[in-house]
């Protein structure tokens, strides 16, 4: 699968603009929340892989294609020590909205709730470098990123306050959408000729499952009813990307 998106790419890309391909692997960090469920910051932590291979459309831009697993999700605890010190996760609450589980008592000791998402995901990107606008030092090594991902669940884990399995049956209630259109932005730094330091932010613009039915909510319009009756994924992302292999003209 990836050896035909890496084939087509390039042979797409070969009409554009006939210069340097590049090819490579790309590894990191991912710090992640789901908006609605009630925890403040990207507080869940994983990774990702992918490999990629990009090609120049101009002397300071190219496209880049890639196919990743990465992990998402949401995570929120409640420490009896928050009560007293006033820490953001102070008296969370969790899955109100369906009754699987009673708010929770503040004085009732320690909760944890969590949300594991595993994604296959094709992120498609238009990379600039910084040095075809400015000559300041530093500044002119920077490149940015603009594009947008297609992504789907392939594995998933849940669990409420108290720790229980809740995988089966929240997915049951809150069916999660097929595919997930994300928007992405990011900003990259060479370190050597054949690695580079980046750093992304995606947003999902269309929602990984249903929240609230149409009842359940009040809201002023149609783009608040959306955002209220869903919930999407955000996600900051660390990494390094190798380039392996070099071509073209």
């Amino acid at each position: 699968m990836t050896f035909i998106i890496v084939s087509l790419f390039g042979l797409y890309s070969e009409r554009l603009y006939g210069q340097m391909f590049r090819g490579g692997l790309q590894g990191g960090l991912t710090a992640s929340e789901v908006s609605g469920d009630h925890a403040g910051g990207p507080d869940k932590l994983g990774w990702y892989a992918s490999v990629y291979t990009n090609r120049d459309i101009g002397p300071f831009s190219r496209f880049q294609l890639e196919l990743m697993y990465i992990q998402k999700g949401s995570r929120a605890y409640h420490d009896p020590w928050d009560d007293i010190h006033g820490n953001q996760n102070n008296g969370f609450i969790l899955m109100d909205d369906n009754d699987l589980d009673p708010d929770p008592d503040p004085d009732d000791g320690f909760r944890d709730y969590r949300f594991n998402l595993h994604y296959v995901e094709i992120p498609l990107f238009f990379i600039f470098d910084f040095s075809s606008v400015t000559q300041i030092t530093f500044v002119d090594r920077l490149s940015g990123e603009l594009g947008l991902s297609l992504s789907t669940v392939v594995g998933h884990y849940e669990t409420d306050n108290f720790g229980n399995d809740r995988t089966n049956e929240m997915a049951a209630l809150r069916p999660f959408k097929f595919a997930e259109l994300n928007a992405l932005l990011g900003i990259q730094y060479p370190i050597t000729d054949d690695l580079s330091f980046h750093i992304r932010f995606s947003q999902g613009v269309t929602p990984l499952r249903t929240r609230f039915s149409r009842n359940e909510i009040i809201c002023a319009n149609a783009l608040e009813c959306y955002r209220k009756r869903h919930q999407f994924n955000t996600v900051w992302s660390f990494g390094i990307s190798y380039t392996m292999f070099y071509g073209g003209n």
